[in-house]
């Protein structure tokens, strides 16, 4: 009975383990168990949350696939939580706050649905201003050292547009024009109209970096 115990145990561990790799929208090795941002179902059509944090995370991941529409099942738990003033503030921090928002999303609109049940239920419809060609060609560094090289490369390809996500951003916007003016520079004449750069978040904690090189 005891080996019967244990092989059931570990039977149910596997199984367990097995069940949160597929449910989680993640490349990771090490699947964290207790994470509560994934998604509820295995279509990946409706996605959990259980505090602010995961529903900005939510609405992350699906401006990161670049999804129309979403939906939000909300858990309050034992405390009483003013979900639509919550997904008003989340939309809000998602567009205008994070970089991947600020960049390529146009709106958010949402509708909440009270039905009683154990969950909150969030539709969420969501509009953008980049194209998906735009965003798969977002290039990610880990510091604006490697935008030189960059930038020059995307000069010698004719390229229209780069845009580059940073791990690391420490006020460095002039740093970052500085940069563009040299390689416009060494690329173009100097009749040439100047690149343009944007920063995104306009004014707030910079995650991605836009620049036209021609219109």
């Amino acid at each position: 009975m005891k080996k019967i115990l244990v092989l059931l145990f570990a039977l149910l561990l596997s199984i367990s383990a097995g069940g949160c790799g597929a449910l989680l929208h993640r490349d990771y090795s090490v699947v964290q168990p207790h994470s509560s941002t994934y998604y509820e179902s295995v279509d990946h059509a409706v996605l959990r949350a259980e505090n602010y944090q995961d529903v900005v995370n939510d609405l992350l991941l699906l401006v990161g696939d670049q999804e129309k529409t979403g939906t939000v099942w909300f858990y309050r738990g034992g405390e009483a939580t003013d979900v639509t003033a919550l997904a008003e503030q989340a939309c809000r921090e998602v567009q205008q706050q994070t970089p991947l928002g600020a960049y390529a999303v146009e709106y958010i609109t949402y509708t909440i649905d009270n039905t009683p049940r154990n969950y909150v239920s969030i539709q969420l419809t969501l509009g953008y201003r980049r194209t998906a060609q735009q965003m798969a060609g977002i290039v990610h560094a880990t510091s604006i050292a490697a935008l030189y090289d960059l930038l020059s490369a995307a000069a010698d390809s004719d390229s229209a547009e780069l845009t580059v996500q940073l791990s690391y951003f420490e006020n460095q916007q002039q740093e970052v024009r500085d940069i563009v003016q040299r390689v416009q520079t060494e690329k173009q004449s100097a009749t040439a109209e100047p690149w343009q750069v944007f920063f995104y978040p306009e004014g707030g904690d910079v995650g991605i970096i836009e620049i036209i090189l021609k219109k």
